[in-house]
């Protein structure tokens, strides 16, 4: 009996974790890509734009040269024929020979002829004269031109943009590793709109600027790891000693107006 008990168990317990790793990958293939991915995609994109606007301009270019040199062609233009008085110029009637009659030249019948069938064209030729597509006006390469310009000015800000935020990122992580606190909570404070001098002096009060500060309230502004995990913190994945999460988790509760709640003394000592 007792054995059954620990074999069901055993069973219970690969369930379970069946269950969880199924449940833990999908939401690891659906996540977000990282904004360095992004970045790189962006590039991508605008380098790909920006080869297929120089080759429309070259179409364009050639075009525009090709109507020019036909344009430039101009067609010859007859001479006057000079004219001939009826005394200078006596009429012969046309005399025809025996050898110049019609009917001295030798005739051929209709069937002595060579004649080709349809069928002698090449089935090649055809099939090139289907394939060749009609080249494109100079006003669709004009459209396509203008297009493929506010594709590539679009993706141009896209990744000046993305390039701003990474290189923010970048110098965020480098100022929470070295502990520069008052560079991230000036960056925070800009974001949700609070005073950077009042995070600044509710830190120094919560912990004096320590990231590991506390034992059962941790971090830069002491959370309680329930109120930390909550749903509205949207910060709550990163761990509860990270100073740069920690940072921005408070100017955003501040930002919503719940200072005074969360931090009711230090609130109103750093004001």
């Amino acid at each position: 009996m007792i054995r059954c008990k620990s074999w069901i168990a055993l069973f219970a317990l690969l369930v379970i974790a069946t269950a969880l790793v199924s449940a833990v990958i999908p939401q690891r293939a659906d996540a977000a890509p990282s904004l360095r991915a992004r970045l790189a995609c962006a590039k991508a994109e605008l380098r790909e734009k920006r080869v297929r606007l120089v080759r429309a301009n070259a179409l364009l270019r050639a075009a525009l040269a090709a109507a020019a040199g036909e344009l430039s062609v101009s067609t010859p233009v007859p001479l006057p024929t000079p004219r001939r008085s009826a005394e200078a110029t006596p009429t012969e009637s046309p005399s025809v020979t025996l050898a110049e009659s019609p009917s001295a030249l030798p005739t051929e019948s209709p069937s002595a002829l060579p004649m080709e069938s349809p069928s002698a064209v090449p089935e090649a030729e055809a099939t090139d004269a289907a394939s060749v597509a009609p080249a494109p006006s100079i006003e669709e390469l004009r459209r396509r031109v203008i297009t493929l310009r506010r594709a590539v000015r679009a993706w141009r800000g896209k990744v000046h943009r993305l390039s701003v935020r990474y290189a923010v990122q970048r110098r965020l992580a480098a100022w929470n590793r070295s502990g520069n606190w008052g560079a991230i909570i000036r960056v925070a404070a800009a974001r949700y709109h609070v005073s950077a001098g009042l995070i600044y002096r509710m830190m120094m009060y919560e912990s004096r600027g320590r990231r590991y500060a506390g034992t059962m309230y941790k971090g830069l502004f002491q959370y309680y790891p329930g109120t930390w995990s909550g749903s509205w913190n949207p910060y709550r994945r990163s761990s509860i000693y990270d100073g740069k999460a920690q940072i921005f988790a408070t100017c955003y509760a501040v930002g919503k107006g719940w200072g005074p709640r969360m931090w009711p003394v230090t609130y109103w000592m750093a004001r």
